[in-house]
């Protein structure tokens, strides 16, 4: 008896650990980029500008950045960005308006799928 009350508290707790540092908002947007890096240096000058653009200017979390993605199906390069915002709308706020100043900086450095998608549960 005493063993299964001392399971559930350490469940109990660890609920609410990871409840906590879970989103509050349950409508969280998401970025999510895979491509492939044609030009490295290119690539720095606007890896640059993201930081400052959106990450800096939108309000975004870099979750990840992986520049060898274990690929196991599909086409893209092993180039994988995922990026948090507040939500979806600021998500395509911040595509439609600020990150539209940058994207001149990747083409001829990345070639790139680009998703905004919503956490939805």
């Amino acid at each position: 008896m005493k063993k299964n009350f001392l399971v559930a508290l350490m469940a109990a707790i660890t609920g609410l650990a990871i409840g906590y540092k879970m989103p509050k908002n349950k409508n969280v947007g998401y970025v999510m980029i895979s491509g492939r890096i044609t030009n490295p240096e290119q690539a720095n000058k606007y890896f640059e500008k993201v930081n400052e653009v959106v990450v800096k200017g939108c309000g975004a979390t870099t979750l990840t950045v992986d520049t060898d993605t274990d690929i196991r199906e599909g086409y893209d390069g092993p180039f994988t960005v995922l990026s948090q915002f507040p939500n979806k709308q600021s998500a395509i706020d911040c595509y439609e308006g600020p990150y539209q100043e940058i994207i001149s900086l990747r083409e001829g450095a990345i070639d790139m799928n680009f998703r905004i998608v919503e956490r939805n549960r």
